[in-house]
């Protein structure tokens, strides 16, 4: 079983005490297994690669704003491509500036969280001690990765509560019960200190409840990594569940964030002759950054509105974990 843990997807870890947002070496950040790219193809058509993106300038990221030509915006990238209204970038995890680990900051008694007990049924009579989050990171909030000693005994200490002590309760009975924990974790988080992008507000200890109380979630994370990431930044309002939705020659799209899209169409220009035609082509994706990932080639001429929605990514109205639409062990 340990070993199968250490082979987990790219995601796998982001619920695992959120360290994979912001630890460099984050927990059960297993390799991700290499795939050749499967291709469904809705019309054959010539596919052109978009140019290698230029970075952004010194202290703006990806998700801080776009270039247009040599001009930086700082702000969503929101434009018109050949007639095609773009959507939005799925927003990304943020990178936290990394320094060291402050020192724990006093808290009255009934807002710290000494992770000696939990919500898991299987800890009803509480969390054995050495299942507890270390002492010295009560109370502290990750802004670098800690010691190697430290990240050994949380990586020994999730490895255990997978392995053992996770109740593989429903979906539709966990998950809200996490999304309430993380409400309050993020509306209770020190501010100057919190990481809005981090599960348990990137406060340590907090993370750590989170993996005592709903080991099933991350097993939901490692199974659907990039759907549950983006609809867990819905159900906390920092995201609007229609971030993935754009308009493709005034049609509505919905994007995946593993997935490549090549849209085709037709175009014709008027001359002093007639009409010239040609062919305008959009390509979007996949905003995982995934260098294998699955490419959806779609002609606008000829895509029927059902088709084109069945083609489309998750719409985010539509929360499929508290409505029962994915089980656990679905993609297995």
């Amino acid at each position: 079983m340990l070993k199968a843990l250490f082979r987990n997807r790219l995601f796998f870890g982001i619920f695992i005490f959120g360290l994979l947002v912001v630890m460099g070496c984050g927990l059960f950040y297993g390799r991700k297994v290499a795939k050749q790219a499967s291709v469904k193809v809705y019309k054959p058509v010539e596919v052109k690669r978009a140019s290698e993106p230029k970075p952004p300038p010194p202290g703006e990221t990806a998700e801080s704003g776009h270039w247009h030509g040599d001009e930086w915006h700082s702000e969503p990238h929101e434009t018109e491509v050949s007639g095609v209204e773009s959507q939005p970038q799925h927003p990304q995890p943020d990178a936290e500036g990394f320094t060291d680990i402050p020192p724990p900051i006093e808290t009255p008694a009934d807002f710290a969280n000494p992770t000696s007990t939990s919500s898991n049924p299987l800890f009803a009579d509480g969390v054995p001690e050495h299942l507890q989050c270390p002492p010295a990171l009560i109370g502290v909030y990750m802004k670098t990765a800690p010691p190697l000693e430290i990240r050994e005994t949380l990586l020994r200490i999730g490895a255990e509560v997978l392995e053992k002590y996770n109740p593989n309760r429903p979906l539709t009975e966990v998950y809200p019960a996490f999304i309430e924990a993380e409400k309050w974790y993020h509306a209770n988080a020190d501010p100057e200190r919190a990481g809005i992008m981090s599960q348990g507000a990137s406060r340590i200890d907090w993370q750590h409840q989170l993996m005592l109380d709903f080991p099933e979630i991350g097993v939901l994370v490692q199974e659907d990594p990039d759907r549950s990431f983006a609809m867990r930044r819905v159900e906390l309002g920092h995201w609007s569940p229609d971030f993935n939705r754009g308009l493709i020659n005034g049609r509505p799209f919905r994007t995946d964030a593993d997935k490549q899209y090549v849209f085709t169409w037709s175009r014709y220009t008027e001359t002093e002759d007639g009409f010239e035609t040609g062919t305008g082509t959009y390509i979007t994706g996949p905003s995982n950054g995934d260098p294998n990932a699955e490419v959806i080639e779609i002609n606008m001429d000829e895509v029927s509105d059902e088709d084109l929605e069945r083609l489309g990514g998750w719409n985010y109205n539509i929360n499929p974990y508290t409505t029962g639409l994915y089980k656990l062990g679905d993609k297995q």
